[in-house]
């Protein structure tokens, strides 16, 4: 009988691309490019400058939380908690995300299938960010 592997193969691709794309993400706040709805929901919430250091505090833990994610696939988990701590504050972060960008951004100019799509698409980051803070 074959040895059941200790990652899957859907989870190391679910795994590396989370965190390719939240290092990404992280990066591209960093650089004053945008970065992701997260960010950009965070820094809507909160205005002016206090707004701008906590969007740089969560660009921050957004490249960490990615690295991490990346390195634990070759590395194991030799973080402990650590990581686990940066996944539920961009957990945290991605649900405020979604209430504010899919339910009071007010975003009637786009129809009702745009919306779904949205709506699923941060639900999808959001059960994988879910499914990988172990």
């Amino acid at each position: 009988m074959a040895k059941k592997s200790a990652i899957s193969i859907g989870r190391l691709v679910l795994q590396i691309a989370l965190g390719v794309m939240l290092a990404v993400a992280g990066i591209w706040a960093l650089a004053g490019k945008g970065g992701d709805d997260a960010y950009k929901a965070l820094t809507h919430l909160i205005n002016g400058d206090a707004g701008k250091a906590i969007g740089m505090i969560f660009a921050v833990v957004e490249l960490l939380a990615g690295i991490l994610l990346v390195v634990e696939c070759f590395a194991g988990d030799k973080f402990g908690k650590f990581d686990n701590i940066l996944g539920w504050i961009v957990i945290i972060v991605w649900i405020v995300a979604i209430v504010l960008m899919d339910f009071l951004n007010g975003n009637l100019e786009i129809s009702k299938l745009e919306w779904w799509y949205s709506l699923a698409g941060h639900c999808v980051i959001l059960g994988a960010l879910l499914a990988l803070n172990d």
